[in-house]
Formats: C-alpha cells, sequence, structure tokens
C-alpha cells in the first residue's frame, strides 16, 4: 500500500515538472500530502523553500551532479514565477551566458524592478537579488528562457573589472559581437561615452582595429569624441581571430593558448623520439595489465588479474560463455583490450616518425567503437550509438563543469583538433590533450579512458614513457581535473601527470600487474 502511495504521488509530481519541461517544482503545484511522502521517502530534494527538485533515492548524499544538471531550469522557472518579466540578470552574469560559460556560479546577480535579498540554495549556491527600478536594464533579450541583457548593452554596462577578473569571458564576448554597429548603437541611444572608450580601447587591445575604427567613426558622425581606454591588463590577447565561429570553439582555443606555458613549464622536457622503437613498444605490452586494471578500475568496474589475463588470451566468449556475455566487467576488459591495441598501433606509427595529432584525428572514433564494440555484440547498446559524437547532454559527477551541450560538441572538438595539430610541444599535447578531451566530454561514456590514451599517444611523440594515472590516486585525480575547470590553473594536474610518469617509468616488470 505505501509503495503504490508513492507511485500515484511520484506519477502526478512528475507530470507537474514535465509540464515545465524539466525536474523542478513548486510546492504551489503539488499537494501537501504528496510532497511530504516523496521528501520522506527521497524522490523530492529541497531547493529553498517552496521549491523542489526531483531525484532518485538511491543518488549518493552529496552528489551534486542533478542539481547542477537542473540550475538553470530552476533559475528559469523561479525567476519567471516571481517577477514576471520584471528582472533581468546582470551585465556580468549576462555575459557569462552569451558566451556559454560551462561552470555553474556560486552566486547569481538578478536585477529586479523591486524586492531584494539573498536565496540561499542547493550546495552552497545562491541568487542575490537587488531592485533597481530607476536604472534597470532597456536592452532585453532571452538565453536558455532567461531574461538578460544584449551582449552589446552588457559589454557597455559591465564594471571595468570585469575585463581584469574574467579577461576570458570579455575577449569571447567582444568577438562574439556580429557587427561593431551594434555597440554604436548602444553607445548613442544611451549616451555611454565612459564604455566607448573602454570598448574601443579593448578591441585595440584584441587587435581588431577594424572594430575599433568603425566604433570611433559611428560615434563621430554623432559628435561622440572619445579617447580610448584599455580595460585589460594582461600582455597579449588568447585569440588571433576577430570573428568566433561559436563561444565553444573560442573557449577552448582561447583557454589552450591560455594553458600552454604552464603546462611547458612544469613538465619535464621531452627526450626525444625513442632510439629503439621496438624495446619503447615492448615496455607497453608489458605495462597492459597494469594499465588496464588502473584505468578501468578508475571507471568503477571490478576488474582481476584473472579477468585482464583471459581477455588478452582471447578466452572472453560471450558466444558461448552465458557469465562473459552477461559481464559488464568482461565487457569492459575486453573492449579496453581492443582498444589499447588500436592505440599501440598508432604509437608505432608515431615512432616510426609520423605526425600524432593527424593519428589521434584519424583514430579517435575508432578507439571510442573498439571499447565499447563488445557491449554492442552482447546487445546492451544500439550499434548506432558507436557512430559520431554524443546525442545528448551529460554531466559530470559531484561537478559544477557542464560539458558543452550536444548541439556544440562538433564546433568544439574541431577546434580541440585544431590546437592539437598546431601545438609543436608534445608535453602540451598531452597534458591539455587530456584536460580538454575531459572538458568537452564528447562521448556519452568512455571520456576518462579515452583521454587517458589520448595523453599517453603524446606522450610516446615526445618519447616519455607509457603513464599510469593509479586508481589509488583517483580522488587526486578527480578533485584536480575539478579544480582546474573552477580555478582554470593547469600547474597542479599539470605535476600530478608527471608525478604519475616517474612512478610509472619506475616499474619493475614484475611490478606491472596490480602494484
Amino acid at each position: 500500500m505505501a509503495t503504490e502511495a508513492i507511485i500515484q504521488a511520484l506519477s502526478r509530481v512528475r507530470e507537474q515538472a514535465e509540464a515545465k519541461n524539466g525536474q523542478i517544482v513548486c510546492s504551489t503545484d503539488i499537494s501537501r500530502s504528496d510532497r511530504e511522502l516523496l521528501v520522506a521517502t527521497g524522490w523530492l530534494q529541497e531547493i529553498m523553500r517552496g521549491w523542489y527538485m526531483l531525484v532518485r533515492p538511491d543518488v549518493a548524499t552529496g552528489d551534486t551532479a542533478a542539481w547542477y544538471a537542473n540550475f538553470w531550469d530552476f533559475v528559469h522557472l523561479y525567476l519567471k514565477q516571481r517577477f514576471g518579466d520584471d528582472y533581468c540578470l546582470s551585465a556580468e552574469s549576462s555575459i557569462d551566458l552569451h558566451v556559454e560559460n560551462p561552470t555553474v556560479p556560486k552566486q547569481l546577480i538578478v536585477i529586479a524592478k523591486q524586492g531584494t535579498g539573498l536565496r540561499r540554495l542547493m550546495y552552497d549556491t545562491s541568487l542575490m537579488i537587488y531592485a533597481d527600478s530607476k536604472t534597470f536594464p532597456q536592452e532585453i533579450t532571452q538565453k536558455q528562457g532567461i531574461n538578460v541583457m544584449t551582449l552589446a548593452y552588457a559589454l557597455c554596462k559591465v564594471t571595468p573589472t570585469y575585463f581584469k577578473n574574467n579577461f576570458r569571458n570579455a575577449e569571447l564576448a567582444l568577438r562574439s559581437i556580429k557587427t561593431p554597429s551594434d555597440i554604436s548603437r548602444i553607445i548613442i541611444r544611451y549616451n555611454l561615452k565612459t564604455a566607448a572608450a573602454r570598448i574601443i580601447g579593448a578591441y585595440q587591445f584584441l587587435k581588431d582595429n577594424g572594430s575599433a575604427t568603425t566604433i570611433s567613426n559611428d560615434l563621430a558622425t554623432v559628435g561622440i569624441l572619445v579617447k580610448p581606454n584599455n580595460p585589460f591588463n594582461q600582455s597579449k590577447p588568447l585569440l588571433t581571430t576577430a570573428r568566433l565561429k561559436s563561444p565553444y570553439a573560442g573557449r577552448i582555443q582561447a583557454m589552450w593558448n591560455e594553458a600552454r606555458d604552464t603546462v611547458i613549464n612544469n613538465f619535464p622536457t621531452a627526450p626525444g623520439l625513442p632510439q629503439n622503437p621496438i624495446n619503447y613498444l615492448d615496455k607497453i605490452d608489458k605495462i597492459y595489465k597494469y594499465d588496464a586494471y588502473n584505468s578501468l578500475s578508475i571507471e568503477g568496474y571490478q576488474v582481476t588479474d584473472e579477468l585482464i589475463e583471459r581477455v588478452k588470451d582471447k578466452n572472453w566468449d560471450p558466444d558461448q560463455n552465458e557469465h562473459d556475455s552477461n559481464s559488464r566487467n568482461a565487457m569492459a576488459a575486453r573492449g579496453y583490450f581492443d582498444a589499447f591495441q588500436q592505440v599501440k598501433m598508432g604509437i608505432t606509427r608515431i615512432v616510426e616518425g609520423e605526425n600524432a595529432a593527424q593519428i589521434v584525428k584519424e583514430n579517435l572514433q575508432l578507439w571510442y567503437q573498439k571499447l565499447f564494440s563488445p557491449s554492442v555484440q552482447a546487445g546492451i547498446i544500439p550499434a548506432e550509438a558507436l557512430l559520431g559524437y554524443r546525442n545528448d547532454r551529460v554531466f559530470i559527477r559531484n561537478s559544477r563543469h557542464s560539458p558543452p551541450p550536444k548541439e556544440a560538441v562538433l564546433d568544439a572538438m574541431e577546434a580541440f583538433f585544431t590546437c592539437l595539430e598546431n601545438e609543436p610541444n608534445h608535453s602540451v599535447n598531452a597534458i591539455l590533450g587530456h584536460y580538454f578531451f575531459v572538458f568537452i566530454h564528447p562521448y556519452m561514456d568512455g571520456n576518462g579512458r579515452i583521454a587517458r590514451f589520448l595523453m599517453n599517444t603524446f606522450l610516446a611523440a615526445g618519447g616519455y614513457p607509457w603513464t599510469v594515472v593509479r586508481v589509488d590516486n583517483r580522488s587526486q585525480y578527480i578533485s584536480t581535473l575539478e579544480q582546474t575547470h573552477l580555478q582554470f590553473d593547469l600547474k597542479k594536474f599539470t605535476k600530478f601527470i608527471a608525478t604519475e610518469m616517474k612512478y610509472s617509468a619506475n616499474l619493475k616488470s614484475n611490478e606491472s600487474t596490480f602494484g
């Protein structure tokens, strides 16, 4: 009876949530009895007073993935119900949405015509709302259903410190303006001379003299003369292109350029291609079992030395052995072995002098297909799942970083490959290749394993040893990646990989199993 009551309550609440195209419900839309029952049984989590999120009861306490996945849906629904259309995100928050900032903000700033206060939300996030009816934003559009300032208006309204403290987003925003006259119109319409000087100076710093000149000439035609003032404090722009194909493509390129020197300064110098390629490839074979155990264990698979050896010796047979057919761990081990062999084939070509970036571009999809072909053979996933990149949204457990939406993955991956192909330093390609592959998360599954394959392919191009990220260091590995997402400083992650590389290089042959 109790189970039936939960099912019925869940059905009613889900209907309300789905009517709003999400997992968020307001207490005014559901009955008190349904709310109390589903909160007590773990199907509803309170976001703030009167607002709830549907979750599965088996989700671990403290797992933030559901909240970060639904954050913007909540913001849209809450602000719409509370203020109607009489609100707008601040200039800074508006720009972040325009340039597709992938990190959920700790605090979102909202301007309203009336009503102020701090709204504390789940997992130490919040909404800061302040009233400003006299200077309420005049140029408003929508992103993700949320009222934001238009990009040109936000760039004119943002504080000067934004260009210093958020220089990457500021540069992406300036390069995302379709025509500089969009900014000219805002400056003239609202007589924003100070903003004009700042923006013209910013475009000059970005070496986009065409935009700077156009805005200056537009203003001069109506008698507005300003002295340009560069608001940035970095030494050079992150990008060289005047216009972006997409915010995500620009973000990948900008972040790559920003981080590459950090990698170079904190990673050992490349020894160069091995003098004895056969000996180098033999060492990769010897470390396989140790690598497979650690890489699969990091992803949560339960693998044993016996299982890895059985797969390696081709004694895994899902057609004849029911246990093998039904074993998630065995399928993962088989897929990892097949993918590993494919990666080694590429490395064989690299140590003989072929271009590593080109080989990675040619083989990346094949690595993914090898990883999951056993699951296709077992009928667990459809064959079409192995074609192309993901076709849905993904979220990383307990991470404020949100990978690009499915529509942006292709642009992001094209920018990723461009960075790999243009990068002359193999250690940069190894470290940043790993990091940005995880950042983009182009597949529904297998991103971590492929990122480590990618890293080792470029390490081989530099003559570095095959490097195993140990499962014993999983927490440090994951937390370092998350810290990098939030603060974007590659120093800690670079040093972490360098330490793992040193450990892997010093492994004795009899230790290259499970350690």
